[in-house]
């Protein structure tokens, strides 16, 4: 069984029918790499929600442990000032 030679028109055919169907294949591929890049998106902004939450509670940590430091700096000073204070009253004639 020889097949016969294709005609110009059935080879065009063939052509355009192979060519449509990998075009149907890249606009699934490309329907595929859209919901892939949609789960990233979504992905990338529940991590940047969780770490700025981190952040945020870092920094009102730290906040609290500046205010503590703060509060015993001025401590320091005020005593410092009141013995010094008295010191020079106990000296004074």
């Amino acid at each position: 069984m020889t097949e016969s030679p294709l005609t110009q028109a059935q080879d065009h055919d063939r052509r355009i029918g192979r060519l449509e169907g990998m075009a149907e294949q890249f606009v699934e591929q490309g329907r595929q790499t859209n919901a892939r890049l949609d789960r990233i998106e979504q992905a990338i902004a529940e991590q940047g929600r969780e770490l700025r939450q981190e952040i945020d509670a870092q920094g009102r940590e730290l906040r609290q442990k500046i205010d503590k430091q703060f509060c015993w700096l001025i401590g320091i000073q005020i005593t410092s000032l009141i013995a010094l204070g008295t010191l020079i009253l106990l000296r004074l004639p």
